[in-house]
């Protein structure tokens, strides 16, 4: 009887360690894919790695007000991206992933946050206008502010 309650105890801990390797691969795919896509300034591939509210909030707000901004010399001299991630830390519906973004012209250490939505684990960027308001403002940028402010009444 010992046996078997032994064999039990190894499977449940077999089973318990799959699934969390699973879910860490599936947040590192996530997240190497957002992250890559973003650091590339490519919103478009950013898509299928962000939750919905990401999807349709934040991602048309940066290919829209942000991005056409950016100088396009800085651009081309800051890309391509190449993304490492240095550690995942996982809850049951909650990741936290530190990462290292190399370009031609600088290394950033940073992180991203990602949900479990409908069983798939994406990136969460929230929009934050006020934020991205006083972002717009420091660049003088009248248009795109009243743009936005309108969007919000």
């Amino acid at each position: 009887m010992k046996h078997i309650s032994h064999i039990l105890i190894i499977a449940l801990l077999v089973c318990c360690a799959t699934a969390c390797n699973s879910d860490k691969r599936q947040i590192r795919k996530a997240a190497q894919g957002y992250l890559e896509a973003m650091g590339n300034y490519d919103t478009d591939a950013a898509m299928p790695y962000a939750t919905k509210d990401t999807r349709e909030k934040t991602l048309p707000f940066m290919k829209n007000n942000i991005i056409p901004l950016a100088d396009k010399a800085y651009i081309e001299s800051n890309t391509p991206a190449k993304i490492k991630i240095d550690e995942i830390i996982m809850d049951t519906d909650t990741a936290y992933v530190a990462y290292t973004k190399t370009t031609p012209i600088k290394e950033l250490k940073s992180e991203v946050y990602l949900i479990r939505e409908e069983g798939s684990w994406l990136v969460d960027v929230p929009l934050q206008i006020p934020d991205q308001l006083s972002f717009l403002e420091n660049l003088n940028v009248q248009d795109s502010i009243d743009r936005m402010k309108s969007q919000e009444q």
